[in-house]
């Protein structure tokens, strides 16, 4: 029973006042036990407007709290639920990240989902430039308007996805989990939205924009970040951003393709590869079947070296 039928049987005299409000204080109940389980989250706040409810995260020691994200009641793993769930949204990576972007950057933030990324990289580092990338149309629309209800004023929004060539591309799309949305059925799911995208490639849109530098990559598109980094060889190349990137052998197989041939692919820009524990950066040469890990970053022994002398 909802709120909505025990109100409908108070007012047709089904259930007495007394019995109401005891239901009703049931339902209440949920807000206090919300209240006492936040403070060691990282959500600060939850808001119940008409039809719409807005989580704000906290301040942590490496990014300003502060953002705010409209939750998706279909979407059972939408970041801010799965952060109030978890108490953290990917705490040893993200922490990782937000030592490593810097003022000024020029960030891509590639499989963007509903945001989480880019405005806490927009709010943390205002002078930064965000390129926001999410192909699927429901879900762009969900970090479009994070993005306005944070007024976050250096993203830059791209409803498109990227690969290895400009073409269009099917993708498969679940309401219930947004997260897992991929030019693959993934998950094997009968019940998949089928829907077509344009795809783009890093190079030919870092050319068509006249981008003259870009300095840090995140990229998460559930298994086809091997093809998204081929349409960017030409920019790694020239510029040798820092890239973090999951690669998850069970999806990375559904593309043909297994985490080392990303490994080697940044090799032959003099890149190496490292995971993130205890806030430290350690090396890591290739994935096996007893790797832990899901998300890696990339580094340039070179540019990057100041950065990784700190975090080593």
């Amino acid at each position: 029973m909802n709120i909505e039928q025990v109100k409908t049987d108070f007012k047709s005299g089904k259930i007495s006042k007394q019995d109401f409000v005891t239901a009703m204080h049931e339902f209440h109940k949920v807000l206090f036990d919300f209240s006492e389980n936040m403070a060691n989250t990282e959500i600060a706040k939850i808001e119940v407007e008409d039809g719409k409810v807005i989580f704000t995260t906290r301040k942590t020691g490496l990014h300003p709290g502060g953002c705010k994200f409209y939750v998706d009641v279909a979407d059972k793993r939408v970041t801010p639920v799965d952060t109030f769930n978890f108490d953290f949204y990917e705490q040893e990576d993200s922490e990782m990240l937000y030592k490593l972007v810097s003022e000024g950057d020029t960030i891509f933030d590639i499989g963007a989902n509903i945001g989480w990324y880019s405005n806490h990289l927009a709010k943390k580092l205002p002078g930064a430039t965000i390129y926001s990338f999410e192909p699927i149309p429901e879900t762009f629309a969900q970090v479009k308007r994070n993005t306005e209800l944070n007024g976050a004023k250096n993203i830059i929004l791209n409803n498109f996805a990227f690969s290895d060539a400009i073409q269009t591309l099917t993708f498969y799309y679940s309401p219930t989990i947004t997260g897992a949305s991929s030019s693959a059925n993934i998950t094997e799911n009968d019940n998949m939205v089928k829907l077509e995208c344009q795809a783009n490639t890093i190079d030919n849109f870092v050319k068509e924009k006249g981008i003259a530098k870009l300095d840090f990559v995140k990229c998460d598109v559930e298994g086809a970040e091997f093809m998204v980094y081929k349409g960017g060889a030409d920019t790694f190349a020239k510029y040798k951003p820092i890239i973090f990137t999951e690669m998850l052998r069970k999806w990375a197989a559904k593309f043909g393709y297994h985490p080392n041939d990303i490994i080697a692919f940044f090799k032959q820009f003099g890149y190496n590869c490292y995971t993130s524990h205890n806030g430290k950066l350690i090396p890591i040469e290739k994935v096996t079947d007893e790797t832990v890990e899901t998300n890696f970053f990339f580094l340039h022994p070179e540019k990057h070296a100041a950065k990784i002398k700190s975090l080593s």
